[in-house]
């Protein structure tokens, strides 16, 4: 039964697990979506304007419950306006890394709007309770200190950790041991030595196959292909694909790596899991609690710990690494799409 009462979704961007969230709550409710399209910074009073716009005509058509994708300047006018706001943090909104220039934090306007937001809002909803408050020992490119709470004294707003969820039939990694080889990475957007290239970790991954000739890589997701010219031979770059495609190279891979500076929780992580390749993985917010015994973890980012780390799994034996597949996707067995929606539909329920 769709409700009577429709509720309102924004975002900066309709990545695709925004899409997964809009698609799931549209079961039951009626949703309005809105994209806070951040211009140029010239032009964000026209991006304000816009939202403005969209608000006051969501209430006019009895919203009252706005659900936010990200913190930022797309969330101050619903708390300024009076909605219930639902704010899902989804990492770059919890953290700042200056070295990298990644994570909304390290910018003063964009600290001001996610603090005047996350105090005013109805409901904090961090993908994993780690965005709260958590400690960067993995690179040097930020501080140690980081997580939204640890940038913004005095919040007490309410919280409820919601994680993503995933459709199990539709990752499905019955395949054989014997179509599986190489080792794969998914950076969408990356181009050569960009903030996306540098927190995926795709550096120590190339340097990683320069001492592995043995080995075949895949760096899936890139933006743009002709930035990545000058990669060793044993390395295949892959622009972006559609789920399907994407899910085929899960299969045909091993290993997935995902030795990155920041993530808030990984969805190609857990698909390629649910896959059955073997994760290899930094010590970052969520990924140490998702992947658990089923894969490595690399302490410090380091190209010969992340080679190590390889060499680790390359040396199990066929029933070790067999076990490692059906560890890494019962890991993932409690992160349903229903679970996630149905936390959702909860916070909607008050009047």
């Amino acid at each position: 039964m769709i409700s009577e009462r429709p509720i309102a979704y924004v975002y900066p961007k309709r990545y695709f697990f925004v899409a997964k969230d809009i698609a799931a709550l549209q079961r039951s409710h009626v949703v309005l979506e809105h994209q806070f399209l951040h211009a140029h910074p010239l032009m964000i009073w026209r991006d304000f304007l816009l939202q403005l716009l969209f608000l006051l005509s969501a209430r006019r058509k009895g919203v009252r419950h706005v659900i936010a994708h990200f913190a930022g300047h797309h969330t101050v006018l619903p708390v300024i306006l009076g909605f219930r706001t639902h704010i899902i943090v989804a990492g770059s909104d919890a953290c700042t890394f200056p070295g990298i220039n990644y994570g909304s934090f390290r910018k003063r306007a964009m600290r001001w709007s996610i603090t005047c937001s996350m105090l005013r809002a109805e409901t904090i909803l961090p993908v994993h309770a780690s965005l709260a408050s958590f400690r960067n020992d993995y690179s040097t490119l930020g501080p140690r200190d980081q997580g939204y709470a640890s940038f913004i004294s005095g919040l007490s707003t309410r919280s409820l950790t919601i994680p993503y969820g995933f459709d199990h039939a539709q990752w499905n990694g019955n395949i054989s041991e014997e179509e599986r080889n190489g080792l794969l990475c998914v950076a969408f957007g990356a181009k050569w030595n960009d903030p996306v290239h540098l927190r995926k970790g795709l550096d120590l991954i190339l340097a990683a196959a320069v001492s592995m000739p043995q080995c075949a890589f895949t760096i899936v997701g890139v933006a743009d292909l002709s930035s990545y010219s000058s990669v060793p031979t044993n390395v295949r770059i892959v622009g972006v694909v559609p789920p399907n495609e994407l899910m085929a190279l899960y299969g045909r891979h091993s290993i997935y790596l995902q030795p990155s500076v920041m993530e808030g929780f990984p969805n190609a992580l857990c698909e390629a899991m649910l896959m059955g390749c073997v994760p290899i993985i930094s010590n970052m917010t969520s990924m140490p609690d998702i992947v658990g015994a089923s894969g490595e973890v690399i302490v410090k980012r380091d190209p010969g710990l992340l080679q190590a780390a390889i060499e680790r799994v390359l040396a199990l034996a066929p029933n070790q690494f067999a076990e490692r597949r059906i560890i890494a996707r019962e890991r993932i067995a409690k992160y349903t799409l229903e679970a996630r929606t149905e936390q959702l539909k909860g916070l909607l329920t008050a009047s």
